[in-house]
């Protein structure tokens, strides 16, 4: 497909999403009939006797509300082999990610499900990207996409399966016409051959570039790069100079002079360069700016300063659920081409216990602005009636569909004592003691149980634990007390312990992600918790202090 062709399949894609916001009842009536055509003659279809099932409130009296646990049956006869389990069409992958109960969630996905939902889908969140740029042709070089990884690593069935399974980010190729498959698709950088997605070689391969937007799903992955730009830059200047990657020849890579001296000025003037330095007409980025990723903002706009941010689609392994059609920063129209969707009202601080299989839900157009709901869907890739666990706020409207905003999931608060500390207390109370607005993702709190219990605050610190680290954490604890008044009356009634510190190295946090996204997680799924609701992270520090710290990150950079 040539650069021309692909921004016109990408605008149009974009210009039909913003109809639907206009018109979204015959998308969302031919969307249930799909959904309904895949599951009825399934085993799902038959238990739940949907032969009669008709219409959306058939549906809702035929399919109870579940988790993934109600559909892991299902899963596992699938992973043995069987057909027609969920869908009508044969799932050709399995796409794993976490689960809250500690065992993997394994997501099917057809051919069916990513030509007629996916693929169409980031089409036109592409579109709009390409239309804030005033971008008619694609040139190599004007795009560097983190939001998925180009795998050649052959995805085979492990012992127990006959369907491959990988992460929905690390996908070998296209698998239909209408599946998306973007020009960039074959560029140097954008291949992953090694396994292990490498940002150095990002930079690297795209310095001298007229590289325009920067995209991820998270952004702590732009974040990472912005930081591996300074930490590298020695090595980078000096590859910029000899034409070379990590010092060796690469086929087609010449030197980059002209951005070598740009930065050697830029850092000998400033002590730290940005990814505008690196790349002077970049003019967006994009990547979630909602529930805790927007704590990522102050640190974007200081590797990035000036250089405006929309969001990515709010998608998961699971679906797609909003999409972005204009440039609000954190929220968009519900994605009724991708799924149905019902909402159950709930508490911003919802526990997240699994709601009843008959819990009363409302459709879209009953949503009410300021409301925060409890998200159920149903999509062709055979999740039906689906309880995400998510919470959404609605912000507004966009023509006859909701706006809404990922405000977390439920459960995402921690309560010994009833004190329910939200990420929002725990950002807050650190962006404080600090003293910045701007605060990198080398804190993170930690419940920790005791008599009375109390919370850790784990956090890089260079010289160790001492009277410095102490006082930080004293800052913290008060200023956890000022913004959440349970939190202040329990530790008034020595309910709770104050915060204590555990210190560790700088780099930790970094390996901590490194060694998930090495497991297999992809680097969408690995995010920073400011807030964790157990300990598990502090079991997880030994190991991490005595051997997983990089020594030498040059020598990993390939």
């Amino acid at each position: 497909m040539s650069g021309d062709a692909f921004v016109r399949q990408m605008l149009a894609a974009h210009h039909l999403q913003r109809r639907y916001c206009r018109e979204p009842h015959p998308v969302s009536r031919r969307v249930f009939a799909d959904i309904l055509g895949q599951a009825r003659d399934t085993a799902f279809g038959r238990q739940h006797r949907l032969g009669p099932v008709r219409t959306p409130a058939d549906f809702r009296a035929a399919v109870p509300i579940g988790g993934y646990e109600s559909f892991r049956g299902y899963v596992e006869r699938i992973r043995a082999g069987e057909q027609k389990v969920l869908t009508e069409s044969r799932p050709y992958a399995l796409h794993t990610t976490s689960g809250t109960t500690g065992r993997p969630k394994y997501i099917p996905t057809t051919r069916h499900w990513r030509n007629r939902y996916r693929g169409p889908a980031l089409y036109a969140q592409w579109g709009l990207y390409f239309q804030r740029l005033g971008l008619e042709r694609y040139r190599p070089g004007n795009v560097l996409d983190m939001s998925w990884e180009r795998s050649v690593i052959e995805h085979l069935p492990g012992p127990d399966d006959t369907v491959p399974v990988y992460s929905i980010t690390k996908r070998p190729a296209a698998v239909g016409p209408r599946d998306w498959n973007p020009p960039w698709y074959g560029e140097p950088w954008f291949l992953d051959d090694s396994g292990r997605l490498s940002l150095y070689a990002k930079l690297r391969l795209l310095a001298g570039s007229d590289v325009r937007m920067v995209v991820a799903v998270n952004p702590s992955r732009i974040t990472a790069l912005g930081e591996l730009l300074n930490e590298e830059l020695e090595a980078l200047l000096k590859d910029l100079h000899d034409g070379t990657l990590c010092g060796k020849a690469f086929p087609g890579l010449a030197p980059a002079r002209e951005t070598a001296y740009r930065l050697e000025a830029t850092h000998s003037f400033g002590g730290r360069v940005t990814l505008v330095d690196l790349w002077p007409r970049l003019s967006l980025q994009v990547c979630w700016n909602s529930a805790s990723a927007r704590y990522y903002r102050g640190w974007l706009d200081r590797l990035a300063p000036g250089v405006p941010l929309i969001p990515f689609s709010t998608t998961g392994t699971e679906g797609i659920v909003t999409m972005p059609v204009d440039t609000h920063p954190s929220a968009g129209p519900l994605a009724v081409d991708q799924g149905l969707f019902e909402f159950v009202p709930c508490a911003p601080e919802d526990p997240g216990e699994p709601l009843p299989p008959d819990a009363a839900t409302v459709g879209h157009d009953d949503l009410v602005n300021g409301g925060t709901y409890r998200l159920v869907m149903s999509q062709a890739n055979g999740l039906y009636r689906y309880d995400s666990g998510d919470i959404y706020r609605v912000v507004g409207r966009v023509g006859h569909l909701p706006r809404i905003e990922f405000e977390g999931r439920g459960g995402s608060v921690s309560s010994f004592t009833g004190e329910k500390l939200t990420e929002s207390d725990v950002h807050a109370a650190i962006r404080a003691a600090v003293g910045s607005a701007s605060v990198p993702s080398v804190y993170s709190l930690v419940p920790t149980w005791g008599r009375p219990p109390g919370y850790t605050l784990v956090m890089e610190w260079p010289d160790g634990p001492g009277p410095a680290s102490e006082a930080f954490c004293d800052r913290v604890d008060a200023t956890l007390c000022r913004v959440n008044s349970e939190y202040a009356e329990k530790r008034g009634s020595d309910r709770l312990t104050p915060v204590r510190g555990r210190t560790v190295p700088p780099g930790t946090f970094r390996a901590f992600a490194e060694r998930h996204i090495a497991r297999g997680a992809s680097a969408a799924q690995v995010k920073h918790r400011w807030l964790h609701t157990d300990d598990a992270l502090l079991a997880d520090l030994p190991p991490l202090m005595t051997g997983a710290l990089p020594t030498d990150y040059a020598k990993d950079r390939t």
